[in-house]
């Protein structure tokens, strides 16, 4: 199943119940296998903390009493402070006009559920030796706001970013991915396509390593996303 869905649904459960004032700013994945789409699960959530500023929370996602997908999410209650450090620059990317459509590149299905472009030179599975992978994103049938697990959902619909030196589609997987959230999931508009751009730091033996950054139309950060992808022989 679609990693980005699981990750979603673990992050639905996550944020049940917790203080409205309290916003998720950081969700930690681990693919320990693969979750069967078609096949009944469990979630289990446990609270490992729960102060005034600060909620903790592990999640489980089970299939066939194993345990396929875990999850930790923290959620943070705003405090007063005149420090506001902001380093970011949106990247300068090529309009969508004049990139691919990630349908044409001969990915799984659950992309055509996106409506995203790859503006940067190295396409996914075309054999290209860039250390790059970006363009812009949203989904295809809007929501009519966006909350956190469809952030989830939307960073994850992008391959590893380490797919554009591979010559035709390999099953790289993630194996261990966490996000940084900027501010709250429902400042991003629905219809917006979002920027993305991620940075392959390594790559040998099947296992690569990567981190992107999410912005909005107007150059507001979003998330940085960092995730460790291997080949599943």
């Amino acid at each position: 199943m679609f990693g980005g869905i699981t990750g979603a649904v673990l992050c639905q459960a996550a944020g049940e119940g917790v203080d409205p004032d309290k916003t998720l700013r950081h969700f930690q994945v681990e693919f320990v296998r693969p979750a069967l789409a078609g096949q009944s699960y469990t979630v289990s959530v446990e609270e490992i903390s729960n102060g005034k500023t600060l909620t903790s929370r592990e999640i489980r996602l089970i299939q066939e009493d194993k345990i396929r997908v875990t999850a930790r999410a923290d959620f943070v209650r705003p405090i007063e402070s005149d420090v506001r450090i902001d380093t970011f620059t949106a990247p300068d990317l090529a309009p969508k006009e004049q990139g691919t459509q990630m349908t044409e590149v001969g990915l799984p299905d659950f992309v055509s559920h996106f409506d995203n472009y790859v503006t940067t030179a190295g396409v996914p599975f075309q054999g290209g030796k860039v250390p790059e992978l970006g363009g812009w994103m949203r989904f295809k049938d809007a929501p009519q706001q966006i909350k956190d697990p469809h952030l989830v959902a939307l960073i994850d619909s992008w391959p590893p970013t380490a797919s554009p030196y591979y010559v035709g589609f390999k099953p790289v997987s993630t194996v261990s991915w966490s996000m940084h959230f900027t501010e709250h999931a429902s400042t991003v508009q629905p219809g917006d396509h979002l920027g993305y751009l991620a940075k392959v730091h390594f790559g040998a033996d099947g296992v690569s390593s990567s981190s992107a950054d999410i912005w909005t139309p107007d150059g507001r950060l979003v998330a940085k996303s960092l995730q460790t992808n291997l080949i599943f022989a």
